[in-house]
């Protein structure tokens, strides 16, 4: 960043999860961010892996510049605190206003003001008491709300995080400026929720690079099926992304030929011991199940993608966005989802592949082997509309949504 005074509104861009999409997201807002004209000061967990990604893209020198040195932010330690009805309030005022600090010395060290936070990652449990430590805080804040859950399935929290608050409580504050959203069905709610402040959705962006340096796990898969179909769920595993039903779809004696590529880091949460002893089993004994079992770099998720003849993303109890559409339209391959809420009715918008009931693994099978006829892919190119969803889900379209963004909130 530019050491003299700037007349450029200065936002500081916040996320202290490194992990997932998290990394990418992070990247292309603080770039964007840039671009539209701000001074960015990026707060998050990596430092060095964030200045190596910006490294990596191609930004003119003068939007470079704009973007200050990152500084690294911790992720928020829950404490003991009783009575622990006042638990969740004390964390808040602990961390946001540890934040606050933060933020104010840096402004010290650089004679500039922070104009606006924006938060690149809101989770409802992690932000639910933020309105009641906004003094502490001090600063006008944004941020895009990733799973709006609550207004597709308002009685059905995220499996696992008991008492999971409804976002009304986190967008009461006095100091919020304006919400961000992956989902166009949450914008009117939200707004509403959020006193008529400005509701902004974000495109799904995603990161298109392959592996690029030695055998690629792509390259491996493609070894490994030696002329049968792949289809493959990769990511972030966990039982909310369709594992289960994937598995035994891959047990299916007309999927023999098929080769089933699970790869990712696996979360065990909301599995019993029985349910897990017995989906390990299931996985070990289906000879036509490729694993590559651990965390997943993007590059390596994207090779994967494009080898595969179909994208498994059959999600269960899952009404978000995914950016695995995304990947299917970059990479125009055909995609599984489920029925209703967002996926599906993007996949039926645009065309990029078939919908089926969520957890019917017969239906699964059924409209796999039709995915994987000789004539499918001809049929799916007459009505997939892949580069009208890539326009759509966009970093240049990310950099519009910012800018309009930036303009209405940080005032």
């Amino acid at each position: 960043m530019n050491p003299h005074k700037s007349d450029n509104r200065t936002v500081a861009l916040i996320d202290w999860n490194w992990m997932g999409h998290h990394p990418t997201y992070f990247t292309h807002f603080a770039a964007a961010m840039a671009e539209a004209g701000a001074d960015v000061v990026p707060f998050c967990a990596d430092p060095e892996d964030l200045l190596k990604r910006l490294g990596n893209e191609s930004l003119p020198a003068a939007v470079r510049g704009r973007i200050a040195k990152p500084v690294r932010v911790a992720s928020p330690v829950p404490s003991q605190f009783r009575p622990t009805r006042w638990r969740g309030h004390y964390n808040a005022l602990r961390f946001f206003g540890g934040l606050g600090k933060q933020s104010r010395a840096w402004e010290r060290r650089h004679g500039r003001k922070i104009d606006l936070v924006f938060f690149a990652c809101i989770y409802d449990r992690q932000f639910e008491n933020l309105p009641f430590a906004e003094r502490c805080f001090g600063y006008p804040w944004s941020g895009l709300y990733l799973h709006a859950r609550s207004f597709r399935m308002p009685s059905s929290p995220i499996p696992g995080w008991w008492g999971l608050p409804c976002p009304e409580k986190i967008f009461t504050g006095q100091k919020l400026r304006s919400v961000a959203v992956l989902d166009e069905g949450a914008v009117e709610p939200l707004r509403e929720l959020a006193g008529g402040k400005p509701v902004f959705v974000f495109p799904d962006i995603t990161d298109a690079g392959t592996e690029s340096a030695g055998p690629s796990l792509g390259a491996k898969i493609k070894a490994f099926a030696d002329g049968r179909p792949v289809v493959s769920l990769s990511g972030y595993l966990q039982k909310t992304k369709g594992i289960v039903e994937f598995v035994a779809a891959a047990g299916a004696p007309s999927m023999d030929g098929v080769v089933f590529v699970l790869a990712g880091s696996i979360s065990w949460h909301g599995f019993s011991a029985a349910e897990r002893e017995e989906l390990q089993r299931a996985i070990e004994s289906t000879p036509n199940i490729f694993t590559h079992l651990m965390e997943l770099p993007e590059p390596a998720m994207n090779s994967i993608m494009e080898s595969s003849d179909v994208i498994f993303a059959a999600y269960r109890d899952f009404p978000n966005s995914s950016n695995a559409l995304t990947k299917a339209a970059v990479f125009e391959r055909p995609i599984l989802v489920s029925e209703g809420h967002l996926m599906g009715e993007r996949v039926q918008k645009f065309g990029l592949g078939e919908v089926v009931p969520e957890g019917d693994v017969g239906r699964i099978v059924a409209t796999l082997e039709r995915m994987l006829t000789a004539g499918y892919p001809d049929s799916l190119r007459q009505r997939a509309k892949w580069a009208e969803y890539r326009e759509a889900h966009s970093v240049d379209r990310l950099a519009e949504v910012i800018r309009n963004l930036i303009a209405a909130s940080a005032g």
